[in-house]
């Protein structure tokens, strides 16, 4: 659809359903985020300003910061460790687990319940928040992830415009194709390394994983960190990376790769990647109607013709901080920036599975295609588990992956770097392996 469907959602509308107009509020708040390409400050602008209107004695400081997320979360839990902390932030959903632990949020259960919208967010997307029993932050869209290439490069290499891999192999037995017919073009993009940031683990290692038929979790809660499919996640990436040279390099060595690799595709110099439902918005806006007719999007396949998924996630959610400096005030301006037009208006310009069932019903949203299969993809989406762990294994992912995609071990020696080193930051009572 076209992108003036979002700026229509606030154009044609006065009030803004859920909103919080709440009068003979003061004090003072910040809200603080980020937004590398600047879709949702007017939006939060917007919906802050009846709020303010209706308080004038109220002081409601946005702190924007146009970075990656990766950036941001950075300076944020830099800036937290000396006790600055914003009323209101936003941060990776994955944080939640680490945010509550440390005591730095405020969980939000007695403030949803008197909240009516809260109805409007189904039980997977309140799950997706919850953590040890307790809501910790509000979404406005969710994470998926599709497998994307170019339809067009894949015709030129005689490879079906539909495209579907049939197994995990299938993606890079396409792309050596892809690289023998079309040698002036990038087969495929696989995260990997330190430079990859959290894709590395979301948008690489993760979904191999559970593609070749593992967990990262046994049933008893402790962390596996020897399988099968690790060790057959490792052997994709000296693969890709090593023996059929199918990624490049450049992939390993660019800082925060992402953005170069996302501007390739868009032009049709890189034919494949795994990344976030996000990513076709920068594609749309650069141009529709190519977007449209020449990009594709798949499920990870599994090992064994298995049922496709994607990896799923929270997205970047709300977070109030334990002690806001004022509550009433933060909690007011939290319900007003999680309107329903605010919502539907972000994830149509920003494409994410839409947190709210009542803006998912707009007919603006359900009018685009594409945001309303990446809704649906998360009824076979896997999440990564919230515990403060996870984030401790995110940078050795990034040590053993960049250790075999650099060519400095084989996939064996990353497989036992990565035992050995998670089970030297997890402790050996935390740990286990499975050999089936």
């Amino acid at each position: 659809m076209a992108l003036g469907g979002a700026a229509a959602l606030f154009g044609r509308r006065g009030a803004i359903p859920g909103a919080a107009l709440t009068q003979e509020l003061s004090g003072e708040i910040t809200i603080s985020f980020a937004d590398e390409d600047a879709i949702r400050p007017p939006y939060y602008v917007r919906a802050l300003q009846p709020l303010r209107d209706a308080n004038p004695d109220a002081t409601i400081n946005i702190d924007f910061q146009q970075l990656s997320g990766g950036e941001y979360a950075t300076r944020f839990f830099l800036a937290a460790r000396g006790g600055n902390v914003p009323d209101l932030f936003q941060l990776g959903g994955a944080a939640i687990g680490a945010l509550a632990a440390s005591g730095l949020i405020r969980p939000l259960d007695e403030l949803l319940a008197e909240w009516p919208d809260w109805e409007y967010y189904p039980r997977r997307v309140r799950d997706a928040v919850t953590y040890e029993g307790q809501v910790w932050a509000i979404p406005y869209g969710l994470d998926t992830h599709f497998l994307y290439y170019r339809k067009d490069l894949y015709e030129q290499a005689g490879l079906p415009r539909d495209w579907a891999p049939e197994n995990v192999d299938a993606i890079l037995d396409a792309a050596a194709i892809i690289k023998e017919r079309l040698p002036e073009v990038m087969p495929y993009a696989l995260y990997g390394g330190e430079a990859g940031g959290t894709g590395t683990a979301v948008r690489g290692f993760l979904p191999l994983v559970w593609g070749y038929g593992g967990e990262l979790r046994a049933p008893d809660g402790k962390w596996i960190i020897d399988s099968p499919s690790i060790r057959k996640t490792f052997a994709y990436y000296a693969r890709a990376f090593q023996d059929d040279e199918l990624v490049p390099q450049q992939v390993l060595t660019t800082p925060n790769p992402s953005r170069p690799l996302l501007e390739r595709f868009g032009k049709g110099e890189l034919a494949m990647l795994f990344e976030g439902s996000w990513a076709y918005g920068s594609w749309r806006r650069a141009a529709a109607e190519t977007a449209e007719r020449d990009i594709g999007y798949v499920l990870h396949p599994t090992e064994n013709d298995g049922p496709s998924f994607t990896v799923g996630g929270a997205g970047n959610v709300w977070f109030m901080r334990a002690d806001p400096a004022d509550p009433k005030l933060a909690w007011a301006a939290l319900r007003a920036i999680n309107g329903r037009d605010v919502v539907a208006g972000i994830d149509i310009a920003d494409p994410h599975p839409i947190a709210r069932s009542d803006a998912a019903a707009l007919p603006e949203v359900q009018a685009d295609a594409f945001l309303a299969d990446a809704t649906a993809a998360l009824a076979v989406a896997r999440f990564a588990p919230p515990s403060p762990a996870y984030l401790d294994l995110i940078p050795i992912i990034q040590k053993a992956t960049g250790l075999v995609a650099s060519g400095q071990a084989s996939a064996e020696d990353a497989a036992a770097r990565y035992r050995e080193d998670l089970e030297r930051v997890l402790g050996a009572d935390q740990v286990t392996t499975v050999d089936v």
